[in-house]
């Protein structure tokens, strides 16, 4: 009752969360956009103010000034100083007399050297295809013009060519961002529902156990002869109930902090072959399990009753593919540069490249019975309560399988 009060808190403080993260995210973007479009808009006008004033020096001068005088010196003093884009000043024959921010010596066109007045001419050129030029004219209704004004995209009119993709940018970022917070919500709450449902498991596991020690207890009281066959069925109960009791508590430690503790690994490893080899015969007597150990006497930090049950799933899962119930499991262990290596390697049916990493996943499975947890089971034991890693390191259709544990040494 407890886990489906919290887990409806859960929900509900997700849904806020995600309804807050796109509700204020949504606002922020069109904020950046408004309040960056009404910046660009300002830097153009400010930019283009640059003909209005232009014309506005050319009303009511006088006829005999010289007017290319006029616009180089108006160019030089007025605008050239504020400008931060390429601008090229041109007479009425279009021969260049000036130019601001472009890479070539401030002199005469003459007397630059033939590169230097190909890198102007070809300027030109690019701005007369973009239409990026101005002729100056004496009055709007004089056909005479006396000058050309040349220009290239300042920085604001990148910055607006480039908003589009900016923009689509951001959003999509706003999504990815938005659907991975939701898709860790979404992972945090399926595991929650494993975590109460290997509690809850445990827990209903407990009662009807503790009675059947209790029972057992009872009947080995009234047995006098404890050699009889009778007693040694209660014994094989006994092994059984504890064993149960076992696998209880393992699902109890499921989401729970585990504490580690200096342990033989190879003595794990042959404790959980010697209960298989045991129940071997009820597989197949054709299946064969060997250990080759090179780990003799290594202590590492674990949890042993996980790192057993996690052999458990892996030889499992080993067992349940081996074809007409005939072949070889092999598990082997070494060491290598501070790491310790369990490789699990059977005679199967084999895993498709493609379901490597997938046969991991909760409810995964190439059985035709099973919900696909085990797998899932080992990878969180090894990889979240372990920090190791585990993996199909290689499988063949029809000719096997090998899964390999890492664990740290430290």
């Amino acid at each position: 009752m407890k886990y489906g009060i919290s887990r409806r808190k859960m929900n509900f403080k997700k849904n806020i969360f995600l309804k807050l993260y796109f509700t204020a995210g949504a606002f922020l973007i069109i904020l950046f956009i408004v309040l960056y479009t009404n910046s660009l808009m300002r830097n153009i006008k400010k930019d283009v103010q640059i003909v209005p004033d232009l014309y506005s020096k050319f009303i009511g001068l006088p006829a005999d000034v010289n007017l290319e005088s006029f616009l180089f010196e108006y160019f030089m003093t007025e605008i050239f100083p504020g400008i931060e884009y390429p601008i090229i000043l041109a007479d009425s024959l279009k021969i260049p007399y000036s130019w601001e921010n472009i890479k070539v010596e401030k002199k005469s066109f003459s007397e630059l050297d033939s590169k230097q007045q190909k890198v102007i001419l070809k300027k030109i050129k690019k701005y007369e295809s973009q239409k990026a030029v101005i002729p100056l004219k004496y009055n709007v209704e004089s056909d005479r013009i006396i000058s050309y004004v040349y220009f290239g995209e300042s920085k604001t009119m990148k910055q607006l060519r480039m908003m589009p993709y900016f923009e689509m940018i951001l959003v999509f970022v706003f999504i990815l961002l938005g659907f991975n917070v939701w898709r860790s919500i979404k992972r945090n709450e399926e595991n929650m529902v494993w975590v109460g449902l290997a509690k809850e498991t445990a827990h209903q596991f407990g009662s009807p156990l503790s009675s059947l020690m209790g029972w057992r207890d009872l009947l080995e009281m009234k047995i006098k002869d404890d050699n009889s066959e009778v007693a040694k069925m209660l014994n094989y109960m006994k092994t059984d109930i504890q064993r149960l009791n076992k696998i209880a508590s393992r699902f109890g430690k499921v989401g729970s902090s585990i504490t580690h503790q200096p342990t033989d690994l190879h003595n794990i490893i042959q404790e959980t072959l010697d209960y298989f080899n045991r129940r071997i015969p009820s597989y197949s007597q054709k299946i064969k399990l060997s250990f080759v150990s090179k780990i003799e006497g290594k202590k590492i930090n674990i949890d042993p009753d996980l790192i057993k049950w996690s052999l458990e799933n892996l030889i499992k899962n080993s067992l349940d593919s081996m074809k007409n119930n005939n072949g070889e499991i092999v598990i082997s262990a070494f060491s290598y540069k501070g790491q310790t290596y369990i490789q699990v390697k059977d005679d199967g049916l084999g895993i498709p490249k493609s379901m490597f990493k997938r046969i991991f996943y909760p409810g995964i499975t190439n059985k035709e019975r099973g919900w696909g947890l085990g797998l899932s089971l080992v990878k969180r034991i090894i990889e979240e309560y372990h920090h190791g890693k585990i993996r199909v390191s290689e499988s063949e259709i029809n000719m096997g399988t090998t899964f390999e544990i890492i664990l740290p040494e430290v």
